[in-house]
């Protein structure tokens, strides 16, 4: 476990985590947002967790956990480093994604709030930002509610899946702005 919440445990991804995982990735609806097709077929999420499993060995910030909800042990979405700086005592940038049958519970702000406190208590950054395309809302608002600042829109700065340029409005939380 990296680390819990009062609902969900943040973990490393296991090998029988791939119906989870293919559950929510094969929603088009769902990958519309990220940088990666949508699932065809289960061997997508087999051949994603292998990669995931390997790089965990790698002593790198960058990294991608699942969140599994307590009570039921399901995987229900990911969050992770996407992007490391080390300049100016460290910049983290956090992805993340949550099965549509999840949303609407708090459960990726509960995940998103976690995640600003490991980082936080284990020196990873002093600055934190998360990006989403200006069509996702959704994402926006979990953002607000996390207390992260919005900063600006970058014109442009963002593809998705399907290789187009899209707004990315980019919010930010630093290291004195996380209780713990």
């Amino acid at each position: 476990m990296v680390f819990e919440t009062n609902r969900l445990i943040i973990r490393k991804w296991k090998k029988e985590d791939y119906k989870d995982l293919f559950e929510y990735c094969s929603d088009c609806n769902v990958t519309k947002f990220l940088t990666f097709p949508t699932y065809t077929n289960t061997d997508a999420a087999v051949e994603r967790i292998n990669c995931l499993l390997e790089k965990y060995n790698d002593g790198s910030p960058i990294q991608d956990y699942c969140i599994e909800l307590k009570d039921e042990s399901k995987v229900i979405g990911a969050i992770g480093v996407v992007k490391y700086k080390e300049s100016s005592q460290g910049e983290v940038e956090i992805g993340y994604v949550l099965n549509p049958k999840f949303q609407g519970n708090g459960y990726m702000t509960e995940a998103l709030k976690g995640m600003f406190k490991y980082i936080k208590e284990n020196k990873i950054a002093k600055r934190i930002v998360c990006c989403h395309d200006v069509e996702n809302a959704k994402s926006g608002n979990v953002m607000k509610r996390a207390g992260m600042t919005l900063e600006g829109i970058m014109r442009r700065a963002g593809e998705n899946n399907y290789h187009s340029r899209h707004d990315l409005a980019m919010y930010s939380i630093l290291d004195e702005e996380i209780d713990i």
